[in-house]
């Protein structure tokens, strides 16, 4: 408890003389008596013993009146977490190479079946290597010659991870190909559409704070086909401060060996000319290009992502006030008409 206005507290120094100058009034007001012997061995009655009682009550209540002027407040502290989440358009290729096999833990899987198992370790967490994405939009595009909205920006992530499983490979060859400058112009404008509807409603700093917006490119092709050159995808999500990140996804690069001084080393093989295009659309944007060829290294790029791109949970703490003087102007009422009751009833007094 605190007092809001204490200043008021220097009347208690006027209170105790007045409190004083009441108890012993009644001995100021007594008339000499010069013959007592009438009144030896009279004891006093109980209505001498209880007429102080009026005057105790007063300074009472007027005690309680100055400390309801003080204001006396209780202090509630509530703290609030608001989310600063990111915004996460996966992009997933679904052309015919993403039928050929690769390592998944020791069994061989399709691109796709591996892709679809990390791409759901990452929303949902699998309790080791990656930890999801519990404060964050997600949503899932597709591409092979078209690209298709899967799932819309969410927070569902559950339904989300359920659409992801029904995900398969594009069997209809007039369909097939790989378009994923169109896949990331779609992208980049749900990304800068959904902020402005936020903003719009007036929903962007209360449920939602969107601290970035990126999209999680992967293929295993080179874009062939749609209206948008991945660079030009690229420039729009630069404008829109779109970080995109690229995942190629194909077999182990093979090894290059460089002569260095007297020693040779050895490094994974130069890019392509489609992993050049996809390193230059990570680049433009501030994001990454990576490659991966099984399970274990697809999903040490996302565990990558996830670190890179974390969201926030800021704690903000509010104090409330609540004032309890009511209860001190209530208590004064009542013994003031405590007082004043006795005084005109059983306590009366003619002088």
């Amino acid at each position: 408890m605190i007092l809001d206005e204490p200043q008021w507290l220097w009347l208690y120094a006027l209170l105790v003389p007045l409190a004083l100058r009441l108890l012993i009034k009644p001995y100021l007001n007594t008339l000499p008596i010069y013959n007592s012997t009438h009144f030896e061995g009279m004891s006093k009655s109980w209505r001498q013993y209880l007429e102080v009682l009026p005057r105790l009550f007063l300074i009472v209540a007027l005690g309680l009146l100055i400390f309801a002027m003080a204001k006396p407040m209780k202090i509630h502290l509530e703290t609030q977490d608001h989310e600063q989440g990111i915004a996460i358009e996966v992009l997933l290729d679904v052309s015919s190479s993403m039928d050929i096999h690769m390592d998944l833990q020791g069994s061989r899987k399709t691109r796709m079946d591996v892709a679809k198992r990390v791409l759901e370790e990452f929303v949902l967490g699998d309790g080791e290597t990656l930890q999801g994405r519990p404060n964050d939009l997600i949503g899932i595009i597709t591409f092979a010659r078209y690209a298709d909205t899967i799932c819309p920006l969410t927070m569902g992530h559950q339904a989300l991870a359920s659409m992801a499983r029904d995900i398969t490979v594009n069997e209809r060859p007039n369909e097939d190909g790989t378009a994923y400058g169109d896949a990331a112009a779609l992208a980049a404008a749900r990304l800068s559409h959904f902020e402005k509807q936020l903003q719009e409603e007036g929903l962007a700093s209360e449920s939602m704070n969107i601290k970035s917006k990126i999209m999680v490119l992967l293929t295993d092709g080179e874009n062939n086909c749609g209206r948008y050159l991945p660079l030009q995808a690229a420039a729009m999500a630069k404008e829109w401060d779109i970080k995109i990140y690229c995942i190629s996804l194909g077999a182990r690069p093979d090894k290059e060996s460089i002569e260095v001084g007297s020693e040779t080393m050895e490094m994974e093989g130069s890019f392509t000319e489609a992993e050049w295009t996809l390193q230059q659309m990570a680049a433009s944007t501030g994001g990454l290009f990576r490659r991966a060829h099984n399970y274990d290294s697809l999903q040490g790029v996302y565990k990558e992502i996830d670190e890179l791109e974390k969201s926030e949970i800021q704690t903000l703490a509010y104090e409330h006030k609540d004032p309890m003087y009511e209860f001190s102007v209530h208590a004064a009422l009542f013994f003031m008409f405590c007082s004043v009751g006795l005084k005109q009833t059983f306590l009366r007094r003619s002088f």
